[in-house]
């Protein structure tokens, strides 16, 4: 009898003769990830149906990084900045790594470029930096959002102690010819962009890079037929649009030199969320 009345007091909701919920499964960071490829707006009813339960940070990182991709880049840029300054996850748990302060920075840095908001991109990625000092993506991310603000040479700079690094070697070099080619380098940018060109053949934006470094050099058949490939290969992106525009210069006029300069610079390389840590 003892056991039965136990039994009952330990099952109110049975006693009242409604059925007991189910516990919410736990949220996941890497799933909720995952939504971000097929479709943004699934974060908010994947987010509703989790339990949150010491994963606070989790949840507000996704939720800013939904917020990107469905494009409120400023929306979700100041949300990851709030996050990235933010150490502490809640009053029951341990600070925040800053490893993964420095991460929420980098899509912050990420968000502020793809707005086209360079100086913020800067604060972001050299916070970013303060946390996690030796990462090779927030520096590039720096670099590029440097080249947007008109600061070649201070970019260079940095990607000159950059070029011995394995690390994203690829966007390095691209980055590094445009800034050379932005400060009159225009033999060493055609060797830099050769090293991208070497590991990544089919990438739009290097080739639209090399395309203006090749009519720099006086190549105006080379420029030409790197503007071609871009088109061919992205067809509807924003590379292949400044590659229509050069190779109408080029027609009208082959000895003048492309109507836009910042190829580089003006990618964000990889969406927010969606690339490598921040630390290295």
């Amino acid at each position: 009898m003892l056991i039965c009345v136990s039994s009952a007091l330990a099952s109110p909701a049975a006693v009242r003769g409604k059925p007991v919920e189910a516990a919410l499964p736990s949220f996941s960071f890497s799933d909720c990830l995952a939504l971000l490829d097929d479709d943004p707006s699934d974060v908010s009813d994947y987010v509703a149906s989790h339990s949150h339960t010491g994963d606070e940070r989790a949840v507000r990182h996704c939720e800013a990084l939904s917020d990107v991709l469905s494009g409120d880049f400023t929306g979700g840029g100041e949300r990851l900045d709030a996050l990235a300054y933010d150490a502490t996850r809640n009053k029951n748990t341990e600070d925040a790594t800053p490893e993964e302060r420095a991460d929420v920075a980098a899509d912050a840095a990420r968000a502020w470029l793809a707005a086209d908001m360079a100086r913020k991109a800067e604060e972001s990625a050299s916070y970013g930096l303060t946390l996690a000092p030796n990462s090779v993506a927030l520096r590039l991310i720096r670099d590029r959002a440097l080249l947007r603000l008109g600061q070649p040479d201070t970019a260079l700079t940095d990607l000159k102690e950059l070029s011995s690094n394995p690390l994203l070697a690829s966007e390095t070099h691209l980055l590094k010819a445009t800034a050379e080619r932005e400060t009159g380098h225009m033999k060493a940018a055609r060797t830099d962009i050769d090293i991208t060109l070497a590991e990544t053949p089919d990438d739009p934006a290097a080739l639209l890079e090399r395309g203006i470094i090749r009519q720099r050099l006086g190549d105006p058949a080379g420029a030409r037929s790197d503007w071609e490939q871009v088109i061919s290969l992205a067809a509807d992106s924003h590379e292949a649009d400044l590659a229509r525009q050069d190779l109408d210069v080029l027609a009208s006029d082959p000895d003048s030199a492309p109507v836009h300069t910042d190829t580089a610079a003006n990618q964000t390389s990889a969406a927010p969320g969606q690339s490598s840590p921040a630390h290295p």
